[in-house]
């Protein structure tokens, strides 16, 4: 999936890529408008994430 394709999925949401390159996108929990639909959004489309918690104990989805 892209950007464009993805961004579409989370209109409410901030994608935005990632520069690791350990995952393609990823959506930080300060910018997702309902974190909750987000990752309902993402399993119903079956697009694989992941969830981490940074050092600041804030929550991010890396989408690959």
């Amino acid at each position: 999936m892209n950007f464009t394709q993805l961004q579409l999925l989370l209109q409410n949401d901030e994608l935005h890529y990632n520069d690791n390159n350990t995952s393609k996108f990823i959506l930080y929990e300060y910018t997702i408008n309902d974190f909750t639909e987000t990752l309902y959004i993402l399993d119903q489309h079956n697009i694989p994430y992941t969830i981490e918690t940074d050092e600041l104990n804030l929550d991010t989805i890396l989408i690959y």
